[in-house]
C-alpha cells in the first residue's frame, strides 16, 4: 500500500499526494456514488436468476447472466460503505458524540421507518386483501430480527458503523498509516475467514469487525497515496472473471447455488473494490466535469437523490416484473410483449427501472416534508 513518514521517521496521517481541490473531492464521492447505485440497481434486477441453476444445464444462459453481472458488480455496496468513512472517520470532523449521533442516525432511521411501513405494506398485499392482517409480533420480529426487505438490510448495518465512529475517530486521531493498515489487514482476513471457516480458532470470537473493514478503508484511500497501482489494477482486472468460474464451479460441484465468493470480505471482491475505488477517486473528474458539464449536472443531482432511488427502486423493479398494469411487464427476458435475450435484457430493465424510481424520486423531493426527512 506504499508508506510516508514524517521528518522524525513517526508515520501520520497525511494529505494525498498532489491532493485535489475540495470542488474535486465533492465530484469524485457524486460519480461514485452515482456509479454505485447504478451497479446496485443492475445486481438487483439479475438476482433472482442465480438461483435457477440446474445441474444438468450448468451452461444455461440466465444462470450466467446473473453470474456474470454479480461477479463484476460486487463492488457496489461497499462503494457506499467506504464513502461514509472516507467523511465519518476525517479526524477534522470535531463534533461531540451525542450531536454525531442523533444527527446521523436520525438522518437513516427517520427514511428507513417511513420505507419500511411500505415495504411492509406491499409484502402483505395478500393478507390485506384477504382481511388477514399479520399480528404486531410477526411485524415486531421481523423489523428487529429479519430483514423488512430484502435490501433494506443497509440501514441497520450502517447504523451499527455509526455506533462505533465516535470510538475509531479517536482511534485515527492517534493512529499510524502503519496502524491503519494492519487493521485493514486484520479485518479483511478475519471476515473472511468467518465465511470459508466460521468456527475456526480465534476468529469465530472476533465478529464484531465485520463492514467497519470497508468503512476504514474508504477513509485510508481518501487520506494516504497508494504506489503500485499497476500491479494492484493488473491484479484486479482478472477478479471479476475469477469471480464467475469460481462461483460457477463450487455451484456445479454443490448442484445449487453456492455464494462463497459473491461475499463482500473474498479476497477477490475486496481487491477489485480497492482498485476499482482507487481508480475513480484519481479519475479527473474535475476535467471530465469541464468537457461534459450537462452529463456532471445530471451526475450530481442524481447523486443528491440517490437515497431515495436506494429505498424505492426494488418495489418499482418488482411491480415491472409482476405487470399489475396490463402488458406492463419488464423483466430480465420481456419487455412488454417482446422476448428479450438476458444478457442485454437485463440492463434495459434495469435502467428503466431507475428511470421511473428517479423520476418519482424527483416528484416527491418537491415535497418540504418528503425532502427533509424521507430521502
Amino acid at each position: 500500500m506504499g508508506s510516508t513518514s514524517s521528518e522524525n521517521g513517526i508515520e501520520a496521517p497525511a494529505v494525498l499526494a498532489h491532493a485535489p481541490p475540495k470542488k474535486f473531492k465533492r465530484l469524485y464521492a457524486n460519480y461514485i456514488r452515482t456509479i454505485a447505485a447504478f451497479a446496485v440497481v443492475q445486481m438487483h434486477s439479475v438476482g433472482e436468476l442465480l438461483f435457477s441453476f440446474q445441474p444438468e444445464a450448468s451452461w444455461e444462459i440466465r444462470w450466467w447472466t446473473g453470474n456474470i453481472f454479480y461477479s463484476a458488480l460486487r463492488w457496489a455496496t461497499p462503494f457506499f460503505i467506504m464513502l461514509s468513512g472516507s467523511f465519518m472517520l476525517a479526524p477534522s470532523r470535531d463534533e461531540p458524540t451525542g450531536e454525531f449521533l442523533k444527527k446521523r442516525i436520525g438522518r437513516v432511521m427517520i427514511p428507513f421507518a417511513f420505507w419500511s411501513v411500505v415495504y411492509l405494506l406491499y409484502d402483505n398485499r395478500g393478507r390485506i386483501y384477504d382481511g388477514n392482517l399479520p399480528g404486531w409480533r410477526v411485524i415486531r420480529d421481523k423489523i428487529l430480527f429479519e430483514d423488512v426487505y430484502y435490501h433494506l438490510w443497509f440501514i441497520p448495518m450502517i447504523v451499527s458503523l455509526y455506533l462505533l465512529t465516535p470510538v475509531f475517530r479517536v482511534w485515527i486521531k492517534q493512529a499510524h498509516r502503519s496502524d491503519i493498515e494492519y487493521f485493514l489487514g486484520l479485518s479483511f482476513c478475519v471476515t473472511a475467514l468467518q465465511h470459508l471457516i466460521p468456527n475456526l480458532f480465534v476468529v469465530k470470537y472476533v465478529g464484531w469487525l465485520g463492514y467497519i473493514g470497508f468503512y476504514v478503508l474508504g477513509y485510508y484511500l481518501c487520506t494516504y497515496p497508494v504506489r503500485r497501482k499497476g500491479i494492484i489494477y493488473a491484479l484486479a482486472i482478472f477478479m471479476p472473471a475469477l469471480t464467475a468460474i469460481g462461483t460457477w464451479w463450487l455451484t456445479a460441484k454443490a448442484g445449487t447455488y453456492d455464494n462463497k465468493f459473491y461475499v463482500y470480505f473474498s479476497p477477490n471482491v475486496v481487491l477489485m473494490t480497492f482498485a476499482l475505488f482507487l481508480f475513480l477517486r484519481d479519475y479527473d473528474w474535475s476535467g471530465f466535469a469541464d468537457r461534459h458539464p450537462r452529463v456532471n449536472h445530471w451526475v450530481n443531482r442524481f447523486a443528491d437523490l440517490s437515497f431515495g432511488v436506494y429505498f424505492l427502486h426494488v418495489l418499482v423493479l418488482d411491480v415491472m416484473k409482476n405487470g399489475y398494469e396490463g402488458q406492463f411487464r419488464i423483466t430480465y427476458d420481456t419487455l412488454f410483449s417482446a422476448t428479450l435475450n438476458p444478457l442485454y435484457g437485463t440492463v434495459i430493465q434495469a435502467l428503466i427501472a431507475i428511470a421511473i424510481s428517479l423520476g418519482l424520486i424527483y416528484l416527491l423531493s418537491k415535497i418540504p416534508f418528503i425532502k427533509k426527512w424521507l430521502m
